[in-house]
């Protein structure tokens, strides 16, 4: 009744045998999918999962589930050599893999042409961002135009040619080549067509930027994204990228004004202030780390990662990703004036409530930076004017107001820089997506989290993991449904997604936990405690809804599927509606540098409150002009869209783990990583797998393995494989209820294989006892049959040995010992003489052999040299062939080209003659132009000389009446 239990201290204890869980038999052990476990329990998935992370088997399917443990060391299984094991290979042909995840979802979309989606979730540092990158570099590779991808394998195979494996690329090969192409993709502006090999790169290039802005160091994870990623990659209709979108979550904004102890802010700021040059220094006004107040803990570097050459890559990828330089350089203007927002510093006037800047140097940086007024932001900043009624008024900040609106405005500012940028690169990725057929979603998103204080963000994570452990669920349901349909089985079937509708419904339903936090947000003179008080007297009663213990500091619990979380509604009202100061927000739309004034141009007043951040630009166009938009309001909104794609998708789901703090190789902590799998959901496909028949075992396998519990049952002879199955379980004498035969497998509920199992065990040991039975008796029988003989050859030597002692003194024996040998010449000589006859026939023999073998070399020799004749002929032949085709091909080609040429000289002689009569035509018109224009010129010399003629005769005329006037003038002269 009690077992002897060894625990991993060392230290042993006697247990009730009902206390211990039943463990699998050896046939299970290393299992690849944990769904086979005969006996699916907790310790069986953990022993499975230690078992194979010690063999560096950190890929394990459970079921729908492909589980991964983070082995925090570097494994060969991500070579071009791996990419091509998995390329095109179906799921049980070979070992789990995410290649094995990816490529059956880019198969199941060619062939069915059904979006994709494959969903990583998990713990900071389980690994979930380096499999996504895994899943987008094995799409990329299968799917290259350059000849070495997955679609040029079945090309060169329809074509006839072998396939070609894929070359590697370094990282530094693809900067070049993404270097020498930047032009090509750049001119995505200006709609010109770029060639498709680049939009893979693109692709991988697209991440370190997203990592340079998003990614932060955290005390799990020196390189942990901050934000949930949704990528989608189109593909067209012949199975090439086309297009990419991705689509972001909760940036954890928050990060930009403080971190907790051992960690850092984005990787951005850190690569700026490292690795820009005296110059760029000078220009975005940059200081030493430590002068940041933003950076809490000053320079906090990660082992392995040079934050200058960083800083280079990022600049790199900018340029030819997304950016002019000119929008780079505002960019990087718009990180360091986020750093600076944390060094205004201000004091509080005596006798009042105004704060006032202590030295407005920094504020004047910061203006510089952003294209603002420095007299105007102060003013903002110090004396807002707000509405009161119909008319503004001026409001007096303090100490603590005038910090929060920099923190607000600075957390702001990056926020919508981060999502510039991914429209940006949106922009490029997605430049031919209307050719897009179908896609393949990868969601990169934290997964359930359950920390001592939970606030607002572990809410809404939650929440989303709710809603994705429900399309699990029903994803599941419908698959069981369907093979339990196809296979004939009746089963009362339970759609598991409804189990969790409580626990939604609680969180978003109106007058749920959002609902409720969102109404509150409408109320002037609310607090986080009004919230509290209303969220208890309307979820009082509620089955998913509990009040914590009197001794936590926490104000409500909700019980979630992977268990009761305790929530502190500390300041979620304030995050909840990230107020900004209007007045900050209407500076920066009104800004000279027009990246930022495009950062703030979907800003609008709203009565009470300034924009809400984190506006999507899809979801702007849809929402009313002024209209309050809280931050839960908007990421339901954006979970709801996500969901509606994952609901018209096929799914495929990866859960990351990780196995221990201390970021060990080999290590795994038990506690741990049973924790994981609650939250992850795993336990509870477990759970959901015992409720059915989760086992499954084809007719023809069962009838091998365990026809030996049943040696009767089946006759000689042919039997149908579902009737030897029938009548083997007859005979077994199971309980109906513990399986279903189907059409082709057998359905058993959990724990019965493991129970056949240990009766095949059994059955095996009688068996070989036996065996080792009959061989040990027969080895007795022979051993004693030698015991046997060797005693009757012992007597025998005796004997003779007693006789000898008798004989050997006896004159006669001496006689006839002596006498003996000479009997036998007589016959001596015969002998000889017969010997030498045979020597003489042997020696006849061998020189008539020995001229055969002498004319056999001839002839060998000769045809020898016949065949090495030929040889050389065939080769000379050969390479005369091989020439002749050369020539043929060069002739062919020369023909081919001249053939090109003749067209191309015919083509110009036509376009030659057509221009030749074309300037004919021309020269006949204008021929008959210039002799019209001859005639008329000589017309008009004519003219002119008449007009000459007739103007020297008037000229005449006019002297001969100035002589007469003249003439006349003097007579009258004189007679005056």
């Amino acid at each position: 009744d009690e077992i002897n239990v060894l625990f991993a201290d060392g230290s042993t204890a006697c247990i009730s045998a009902d206390d211990v869980q039943k463990m699998n038999p050896p046939k299970f052990d290393k299992v690849e999918d944990m769904a086979d476990l005969s006996v699916l329990n907790e310790a069986s998935v953990l022993h499975n999962l230690r078992d194979r992370f010690q063999s560096d088997l950190i890929y394990t399917y459970s079921g729908l589930f492909c589980v991964v443990v983070n082995p925090y060391k570097r494994l060969p299984i991500y070579t071009e050599r791996v990419i091509d094991m998995y390329k095109g290979k179906k799921r049980y042909e070979v070992p789990p893999h995410i290649f094995a995840i990816t490529d059956n979802a880019y198969r199941s979309m060619l062939q069915d042409r059904e979006n994709q989606t494959i969903l990583c979730t998990g713990e900071s540092g389980a690994g979930k961002t380096e499999n996504t990158k895994k899943v987008i570099q094995y799409l990329a590779s299968i799917t290259s135009r350059g000849g070495t991808g997955y679609m040029s394998d079945v090309n060169n195979a329809h074509n006839g040619g072998p396939p070609s494996p894929l070359k590697p690329k370094t990282a530094a090969q693809k900067k070049q080549m993404l270097r020498r192409k930047s032009s090509m993709s750049l001119n995505a502006k200006t709609g010109a067509q770029v060639n498709m090999g680049d939009l893979e790169l693109q692709l991988l290039q697209a991440n370190p930027i997203l990592e340079a802005f998003g990614n932060a160091k955290t005390v799990k994870n020196d390189n942990s994204s901050r934000f949930g990623k949704f990528i989608k990659i189109t593909f067209d209709v012949s199975g090439y990228i086309s297009g990419a979108n991705i689509e972001t979550y909760l940036l954890e904004k928050a990060r930009v004004i403080r971190q907790a102890l051992n960690e850092r802010t984005f990787h951005i700021f850190y690569q700026l202030l490292y690795g820009a040059t005296k110059e760029m220094k000078e220009k975005f006004l940059l200081e030493d780390i430590n002068e940041y107040p933003f950076i809490s803990n000053g320079h906090e570097s990660i082992a392995g990662q040079d934050d200058g050459q960083d800083f280079l890559d990022t600049l790199e990828a900018l340029e030819i990703m997304l950016a002019s330089p000119e929008e780079i350089e505002t960019i990087l203007k718009v990180v360091s004036a986020c750093l600076l927002f944390g060094n205004v510093k201000v004091k509080q006037e005596r006798n009042s409530d105004q704060a006032i800047l202590t030295n407005n140097t920094v504020t004047q940086k910061i203006c510089k930076l952003l294209g603002m007024p420095a007299v105007d932001f102060e003013k903002a900043l110090l004396k807002p004017r707000i509405k009161v009624g119909r008319e503004y008024v001026v409001k007096a900040q303090n100490q603590d107001q005038v910090r929060f609106s920099c923190e607000s405005i600075a957390k702001a500012i990056y926020e919508r820089t981060f999502k510039w940028v991914a429209q940006k690169i949106n922009k490029v990725l997605s430049r031919n997506q209307f050719q897009g057929a179908s896609f393949v979603g990868i969601l990169d998103i934290a997964g359930f989290e359950i920390f001592r204080i939970n606030s607002f963000e572990q809410l809404c994570i939650n929440y989303t993991n709710e809603k994705l452990q429900q399309l699990f669920n029903h994803t599941m349901f419908i698959l069981e449904q369907e093979e339990y349909r196809t296979e004939g089985i009746e089963w009362k079937f339970i759609d598991f997604g409804l189990d969790l509708q409580p626990c939604i419904d609680l969180i978003e339903k109106p007058m749920g936990v959002l609902a409720l936090l969102d109404e509150e947000c409408w109320f002037p003179k609310a607090t986080d405690q009004t919230y509290v008080s209303k969220v208890e007297n309307e979820m009082n009663g509620k089955s998913k809804f509990a009040k914590p213990d009197f001794r936590s500091d926490a104000d409500f619990c909700i019980l979630h599927y992977a268990g009761y979380v305790e929530y502190k509604a500390d300041k979620w009202l304030l995050k909840n509606m990230d107020p900004l100061n209007e007045n900050l927000v209407q500076l920066l739309s009104e800004s000279g540098d027009p990246f930022v004034a495009a950062l703030f141009k979907d800003t609008s007043s709203n009565p009470g409150f300034s924009n809400m951040a984190s506006a999507n630009a899809g979801q702007t166009s849809r929402v009313r002009k002024g209209m309050f938009r809280t931050v839960s309001q908007l990421y339901k909104q954006q979970l709801e869209n996500l969901m509606n794609v994952l609901h018209d998708t096929r799914p495929h789901f990866v859960r990351c783990i990780i196995p221990n703090h201390e970021k060990k190789p080999g290590k795994m902590v038990a506690p741990l990583i049973l924790e994981q799998l609650r939250c992850n959901g795993v336990l509870e496909g477990i759970r959901i797998c015992r409720q059915g028949y989760p086992n499954r075992i084809l007719f023809q396998e069962f009838r091998q393995r365990y026809e030996i519990l049943t040696p009767n049952a089946i006759p000689t002879g042919f039997m149908d494989g579902r009737k030897a199955a029938t009548a083997m379980l007859n005979q077994l004498d199971l309980d109906p209820r513990l399986y279903r035969i189907g059409k082709s497998k057998i359905f058993f509920r959990a724990g019965v294989l493991a129970n056949l199992e240990s009766e095949r065990d059994e059955k095996l040991r009688v068996l070989i006892i036996g065996i080792q039975a009959l061989a040990r008796g027969k080895l007795a029988v022979e051993n004693f049959k030698k015991l046997i003989q060797q005693h009757k050859a012992i007597q025998v030597l005796q004997r003779n040995g007693k006789c000898y002692l008798k004989l050997r003194n006896w004159q006669w024996w001496r006689l006839f010992t002596k006498v003996k040998p000479l009997l036998q010449v007589t016959s001596r000589d015969k002998e000889i003489h017969e010997r030498e006859e045979e020597l003489k026939k042997v020696q006849d023999q061998h020189s008539k052999d020995k001229q055969t073998m002498e004319e056999i070399d001839a002839q060998l020799k000769k045809v020898t040299e016949e065949r090495s004749t030929l040889q050389e002929q065939i080769f000379r032949e050969k390479e005369m062939a091989a020439e002749a085709d050369d020539q043929r091909i060069r002739l062919a080609t020369k023909k081919a080209e001249l053939e090109e040429y003749i067209h191309d000289l015919e083509e110009r002689i036509d376009s030659e003659e057509e221009k030749n009569q074309k300037i004919m035509a021309e020269k006949k018109r204008v021929e008959g132009t210039i002799s019209e224009l001859e005639s008329s010129l000589a017309d008009e010399g004519n003219a002119r000389q008449k007009l000459a003629i007739e103007k020297q005769q008037l000229e005449n005329k006019l002297k001969a009446m100035e002589d007469n006037l003249a003439g006349r003038e003097e007579n009258i002269n004189k007679m005056t």
